[in-house]
Parts: structure tokens; C-alpha cells; sequence
């Protein structure tokens, strides 16, 4: 049985109360009940010992809170693992972006690709628990027979909030809430000054280059936060079935966006002779539209490997186009 996305439930105290706590407590932990809910797994959180039980498929099993030996097959959540200081054994074998570089090393065990985890290394290291994202969650029911797995793809149509509880509830689970409620208040903060920029910047024009194809993003993509949250004004807004649209370099000048942000999705694969995104679109400094549109490069690795998502990743994210907004007043 596949288990679905995360939803995070918090019992009586919201995220904010719960930091607001940790201050007025002069950051000692508070007591409090936090619900894990997985379409049929829920485990309860507190200052005390803590015991996760999964329900699927008709049976049940406990863990023994925080688990030890974990598995993150998925580089947003591995994100997050890393900020809060949390360990791992295993990750995937990835071309991983420069701050989680030290994954490369041999001292974590590489546990198969972002899709295919590897059965037979997951049965040799034995994991306390293996967490899988939205990549490597269609793997979960094969690898869930391995070990107790659990999957917390984030959703991408709310993403901040969804990284965000993501935090606070693994902050919790390790006794990490100082270093869980720092990072959320980074979030809002910078999440406030970005939308305050973007609300003054005119419209915006996402596109995803791949085998020579300029093919635009809208809010319902897996890349909607830049519309939903970060608050661009989408220049296109016809995406039948939410699907990306390929655009020519006439189609762009017609649309004339104040900006156009760009994914280079080739460039995050290291995919062998392709044509980079700033030559794909040189020829838009040339249209014959009233205003050139500005573009912005955004971090291949970023937004494509970690669709957007992380705790260090998402702040980066926010910051490079705040400065690039402003750079441009």
C-alpha cells in the first residue's frame, strides 16, 4: 500500500506559539503533542521518549524515536537533514550541489540513484528508517519491505509552509528545535522582504530549457512557488492541464514579460554537448518589443535537483532573485 504525502498536524500550539514558547521558556523544551499523519502512519511526538506506530496494509509496527541509522533518498529533505545538524548513513548516489558536497564522500553509504534506490545495499546497512521523496517515493512500496520507510515529499503547490512543517517536525523528533525555529524565522523573514519586491517587479516569465526547448512553467508546476509564494505576477497564464508550454523566441516577445526566470534543466544533469540557456535565449536582447525583458539565471541544481525545496536551497533561492530585483531599480 502507498503512503501519501506528509501532512503535519499540531496539536493545540501552532509553529509560531511553539517558537514563541521556546523564547519565553528562554529556549528549554516544552511539552507538547505533534501528529504525524501518513495516510494510515501516525506517530506521536513529545519531550519524553518517543515511539512512532506505522499502520498500513492491515499491520502496524513501532519504532523507537529518533532512529539512528536513517536513509535520505531525496537531496531537499537531505537539505533539511543538514541544516538541523541531523546524521545520516545513506544517500544516493547524485550529482549533488556544492553545499551538500560532502555527501560525495565514501562515509556515506550511496544507496542507489534518486529513483531506484538499491535493495540489496538497503538490506546490507539495515536502516533504522528510510525516508523517500517525491523522486524516489515510487519506489516506496518495494523498499518499505526493507525497512520502515516513510515518505515526506513535500507539496509544491505550498511549498514554504510545507518546508517549514518539515522542519519544526523533525526539529522536534531530535531535540533539534533551537536550530528548526531559527531557520523558519529566516524563512518568513526573507519570504516577507521577497514578496515586498516581487509585488513591485512586473511580470514574470518562467522557463525550463532542455534539448533546445524553451518551455515555460506556470503556477500549477512542480516550480509554482515562484508565482504562489514568492508572489511574481505570472506574464502566461494559459498551461492546458498544467502542463509547460515549449515558447519561440517570437512567442516570448509577443508575451513581453518584465522578467524571465530561467531553469537551465540541462546544466543541473551536466548533460554531455547541450546548448547552455543564456545562448538559447540571447536572441531575446534582440526582439523588437517596447521593453527588453530582464532575465535571471536562477540555480539549475537548485530548482531542478531540489525542485525548489530545502531549508538551505530555498533561502538561496529567495535571495538570489530579491538581490537580482533590486539590483535592477
Amino acid at each position: 500500500m502507498r503512503l501519501v504525502s506528509l501532512e503535519w498536524a499540531i496539536v493545540g500550539v501552532t509553529i509560531k506559539k511553539e517558537i514563541m514558547n521556546l523564547r519565553t521558556l528562554k529556549m528549554k523544551k516544552t511539552v507538547g503533542v505533534v501528529v504525524l499523519s501518513l495516510a494510515g502512519l501516525v506517530g506521536c511526538v513529545s519531550t519524553a521518549p518517543m515511539a512512532i506506530t506505522a499502520q498500513y496494509a492491515g499491520q502496524s509496527m513501532t519504532l523507537q524515536a529518533p532512529p539512528q541509522k536513517v536513509v535520505v533518498q531525496d537531496l531537499a529533505l537531505l537539505d533539511i537533514f543538514q541544516s538541523l545538524a541531523i546524521p545520516v548513513a545513506g544517500v544516493p548516489s547524485a550529482r549533488y550541489p556544492q553545499f551538500l558536497a560532502q555527501y560525495e564522500a565514501n562515509s556515506y553509504v550511496k544507496t542507489g540513484s534518486l529513483f531506484e534506490p538499491d535493495e540489496q545495499v538497503l538490506r546490507e546497512l539495515n536502516p533504522d528508517l528510510i525516508v523517500v521523496g517525491r523522486r524516489s517515493s515510487r519506489a516506496l512500496e518495494t523498499v518499505q519491505q526493507l525497512a520502515p520507510t516513510v515518505d515526506l515529499s513535500f507539496d509544491q503547490e505550498h511549498l514554504v509552509q510545507s518546508v517549514k512543517q518539515t522542519t519544526w517536525q523533525l526539529g522536534q523528533w531530535y531535540g533539534k528545535e533551537q536550530r528548526a525555529a531559527h531557520y523558519i524565522e529566516r524563512l518568513d523573514t526573507q519570504l516577507a522582504a521577497l514578496r515586498q519586491t516581487t509585488a513591485q517587479a512586473g511580470t514574470g516569465l518562467l522557463l525550463l530549457t532542455t534539448n533546445n526547448k524553451l518551455i515555460a512553467q506556470g503556477p500549477q508546476s512542480r516550480y509554482g512557488v515562484l508565482f504562489n509564494e514568492f508572489g511574481v505576477q505570472p506574464a502566461l497564464t494559459d498551461f492546458p492541464e498544467g502542463k509547460g508550454v515549449e515558447l519561440s523566441i517570437e512567442d516570448i516577445e509577443r508575451i513581453n514579460p518584465d522578467w524571465i526566470y530561467v531553469i537551465d534543466r540541462d546544466a543541473a544533469v551536466n548533460k554531455a554537448d547541450a546548448i547552455p540557456a543564456q545562448q538559447l535565449l540571447k536572441a531575446v536582447a534582440h526582439t523588437q518589443a517596447e521593453r527588453q525583458p530582464q532575465l535571471i539565471y536562477l540555480d539549475p541544481a537548485h530548482w531542478y535537483l531540489l525542485d525548489g525545496a530545502g531549508l538551505e536551497a530555498l533561502l538561496q533561492n529567495m535571495q538570489q532573485i530579491q538581490k537580482a530585483l533590486q539590483h535592477s531599480k
